[in-house]
C-alpha cells in the first residue's frame, strides 16, 4: 500500500511539472524533480514510467489541487515562462540549439538564478523567448548584474516600460550588493532626481562606493557634486544636468 501510496505522489508531481512546463522530456522532468525536497534520490526509470501514467490519465483532481508533493512545486512553476519551439526555430535554432535551450529552461526552473539570468541576458538566447521575463525571475531571486541589466531595461526602456522609480529600484537592490555600475547610476539618479528624490548627500555616497571600486565616470561625477555640496553650503541652488553641474546665485527659500 506505502508503494502505492508513493506511486500516486511521484504521478502527480510529475503531471504538474509536466503541465508547468509543456513539452519537456521524461529526462528533463527527472532534473526538475531531483531538485525539490523529498526528491533527490528518485530514479529516472521511474519518472519516466510516472510521465507515461500521467499522461494516460490527464489531470486527476488530486493533481489539480497539488496535494502532497505536487502542491509545493505548482506555484513556483507555474510562472516560468517556456520558449515556443516553432518561434525558436523560426529564430534559426536547430535540434542542437532546442535541446540546449531546454536544458537551460530545465536549469533554471529548478531555481539555477545564473541559468535564469543567462535566458534573460545572453546574445544567444535573447530575441527568442521571453528575456524580460527570465530576467525579473533572475533579478527577484538575488542575482545582483540581473538586477542591474533590469534597472537599465527599465531606463532606456528595451524590454520593460520606462519607469525611473523601477529603474532606481532595481539599481538600489543591486548596488547594495556591490555592483559597481549599480552604485554608480544610482548615485546618478539621485543627482537628476529620477526615480528618487533629489539629493547630492545620497548621491555622493553611492558615486563613492562605485569610485573606490574604480568606476572612472563615478569618480568624475563626484568631482561635481562635491562641488554642488559646497554651493549648497553657501546658501544657494546648485543643479545638475546630464553629466554637468550648473550653479545658480539664487538663494535657497
Amino acid at each position: 500500500m506505502a508503494d502505492a501510496m508513493d506511486e500516486e505522489a511521484l504521478i502527480d508531481a510529475v503531471a504538474v511539472l509536466k503541465l508547468a512546463n509543456p513539452g519537456a522530456t521524461a529526462k528533463e522532468v527527472h532534473d526538475l524533480l531531483t531538485k525539490l525536497d523529498g526528491w533527490a534520490d528518485e530514479s529516472l526509470s521511474r519518472v519516466k514510467k510516472a510521465c507515461s501514467k500521467a499522461g494516460k490519465r490527464g489531470l486527476t483532481e488530486k493533481q489539480e489541487q497539488c496535494t502532497g508533493a505536487a502542491e509545493a512545486i505548482r506555484p513556483e512553476a507555474n510562472r516560468f515562462p517556456v520558449v515556443d519551439e516553432a518561434a525558436a526555430r523560426a529564430a534559426g535554432l536547430n535540434d542542437t540549439g532546442m535541446a540546449t535551450l531546454r536544458r537551460y529552461e530545465a536549469a533554471a526552473t529548478a531555481g539555477d538564478v545564473d541559468m535564469q539570468y543567462r535566458l534573460g541576458c545572453s546574445d544567444e538566447m535573447i530575441g527568442i523567448g521571453p528575456a524580460t521575463t527570465w530576467l525579473r525571475i533572475a533579478a527577484e531571486g538575488g542575482h545582483a548584474k540581473a538586477q542591474y541589466n533590469l534597472a537599465c531595461a527599465y531606463k532606456s526602456g528595451e524590454g520593460a516600460p520606462v519607469d525611473y522609480k523601477e529603474s532606481a529600484r532595481w539599481n538600489r537592490a543591486a548596488a547594495e550588493q556591490g555592483h559597481t555600475e549599480a552604485q554608480c547610476n544610482l548615485g546618478l539618479s539621485y543627482c537628476k532626481g529620477q526615480g528618487v528624490a533629489q539629493s547630492y548627500a545620497d548621491a555622493k555616497g553611492w558615486l563613492e562606493k562605485a569610485a573606490a571600486q574604480g568606476d572612472e565616470l563615478a569618480a568624475h561625477e563626484l568631482g561635481k557634486v562635491q562641488m554642488a555640496l559646497a554651493v549648497q553650503a553657501r546658501g544657494h541652488i546648485a543643479m545638475f544636468s546630464g553629466r554637468e553641474v550648473a550653479t545658480g546665485l539664487e538663494k535657497n527659500r
